[in-house]
């Protein structure tokens, strides 16, 4: 199902009518012990509502707390380079960024480098589309 909501149905449906779906999903993955297909849906979630205009605070505590579950209990590094561009971004439209404040330090070549050496294509994928996204929403060329 997280194939279907988070790379399929975007093309048939509006993405916000997707999020409920995908958290849907990352919720039942992570009941049933299916940790990577959760994870995906989560990263969509987290992806897709910041690059639809969801509210920051909300969406900046959902996404810490993705974070901080991800790096205590699964420690899936690649997921984390994932989702971090987003809690950075949101941290930079909130105001509240202490740390990097270009895209170019949220995600390096060597991240994605690392995402194809452990044969991980779909995350690279997610983290060059965020890069892109982040660098068009920040106009930074």
């Amino acid at each position: 199902k997280t194939t279907a909501y988070g790379m399929i149905n975007i093309w048939k449906e509006p993405i916000q009518a997707i999020l409920p779906q995908l958290k849907d999903v990352y919720n039942m993955s992570l009941k049933h012990g299916l940790i990577d297909n959760a994870l995906a849906a989560g990263m969509f979630h987290a992806y897709r509502s910041f690059f639809t205009g969801s509210l920051l605070q909300p969406l900046s505590k959902e996404v810490a707390l993705f974070i901080r579950n991800n790096l205590e209990r699964h420690k899936r590094r690649i997921i984390h380079l994932s989702v971090v561009p987003i809690f950075n971004g949101i941290s930079c439209l909130r105001g509240s960024s202490s740390g990097a404040n270009y895209v170019d330090e949220f995600i390096t070549e060597e991240h994605l480098a690392e995402a194809l050496r452990k044969k991980e294509p779909t995350f690279c994928e997610c983290m060059l589309a965020i890069k892109m996204m982040c660098t068009s929403i920040f106009r930074r060329f």
